[in-house]
């Protein structure tokens, strides 16, 4: 099995973050994970710099994207061209099957925890209702558990999986090396690079992990 943060941004390509790649990827070394997707804001990273940082660490770095899109922010692998004037969810799908890559909802109920928790009526938001937001027709999985997001969302945003019947990932959306890994993703096979990530997202051998309530999966050895 694999343990890889599918979630994180660095001072490379996202003005938020507040590490560098380098420093990304020693300290998923040093907190035990197998592997890290680094997903910038709208800005993908050139394969041969991916290549460049896998080699020169010998660790397994996948390149990804979080696109900013008119159903939320959507994690992206698979995709090689600009997103740079995408906003529609349904044209950023239309590309990303073009490539055949795969897309995950990102805490999709971020800034929601009024709705989620309210019992005032007309103001809730109900799993039933959550379950039919146009983002989960786009998605292949759902970021369940996101290191910036716990309690009431991440139960509430599992409720909605599950009522959907679509696979949790997780991934620490660390912009500094102390949010690293504390969500992750295991994957029961062997993952080599960016199109056995797909392949695995697409078959769903997988289990979200959050590693900060030590809530681990029971998964085949």
């Amino acid at each position: 099995m694999l343990s890889i943060d599918l979630h994180t941004h660095t001072s490379y390509g996202s003005v938020c973050g507040y590490m560098t790649p380098d420093e990304l990827i020693q300290q998923a070394r040093l907190v035990g994970l197998d592997g890290v997707c680094i997903t910038e804001h709208n800005q993908l990273w050139d394969p041969r710099a991916i290549k460049k940082l896998r080699e020169e660490h010998d660790f397994l770095v996948i390149g990804g994207v979080e696109v900013d899109t008119d159903c939320g922010d959507i994690l992206v692998f698979g995709l090689h061209q600009s997103v740079s004037n995408v906003y529609a969810a349904e044209e950023l799908r239309g590309m990303v099957d073009e490539e055949g890559g795969v897309m995950i909802a990102a805490h999709p109920f971020r800034n929601l925890i009024v709705q989620i928790t309210s019992d005032i009526p007309g103001l809730g938001l109900s799993v039933e209702d959550a379950a039919r937001r146009p983002v989960f027709r786009f998605v292949d999985a759902i970021e369940v558990y996101n290191g910036m997001t716990r309690g009431e969302e991440t139960d509430f945003t599992m409720k909605v999986a599950n009522r959907l019947n679509m696979k949790a990932t997780a991934g620490s959306d660390a912009h500094a090396i102390l949010g690293v890994g504390g969500c992750f993703t295991i994957f029961e096979n062997t993952i080599r690079d960016e199109r056995d990530l797909i392949a695995e997202i697409k078959r769903g051998r997988y289990q979200g992990v959050d590693w900060r309530s030590k809530a681990l999966p029971n998964l085949p050895i």
